[in-house]
């Protein structure tokens, strides 16, 4: 199974017609569009399985860039290996608390402000 990340899409289009679509070029496996959670419209992207490579070059060879309705579709081999591969994150450009307490108590600051005293207003 090889599976086409496919984006761009008409967002008011119809599952079948996606289907109708790809068919044309080889067998699919199955089709998983992304929708709103609280709307249920089309997000405009979505994955679609086609049984064999030659179906799959097919579709991004003749479907890659076509215009539908307005939009320019996409269609290219999904990212398989991005589940395995592990997340990079970046360093946050915050100085850490310990460096901030470090130059607090250098430059004669505690590093926690006083309470305010409450006056009986006596």
């Amino acid at each position: 199974m090889i599976k086409l990340f496919v984006v761009g899409y008409p967002l008011d289009i119809e599952d079948v017609e996606l289907i109708e679509l790809f068919s044309i070029q080889g067998m699919i496996h199955s089709i998983h569009l992304l929708t709103d959670k609280v709307t249920h419209k089309h997000k405009g992207y979505g994955f679609i399985e086609m049984v064999d490579q030659a179906g799959a070059d097919r579709a991004i060879a003749n479907l890659n860039g076509m215009v539908m309705k307005g939009r320019k579709l996409t269609v290219k081999l999904a990212d398989e290996d991005r589940e395995k591969k592990p997340k990079q994150f970046k360093s946050n450009n915050f100085p850490s608390h310990e460096r901030q307490v470090n130059q607090n108590t250098e430059n004669g600051f505690k590093s926690k402000r006083p309470r305010k005293l409450i006056s009986d207003g006596k």
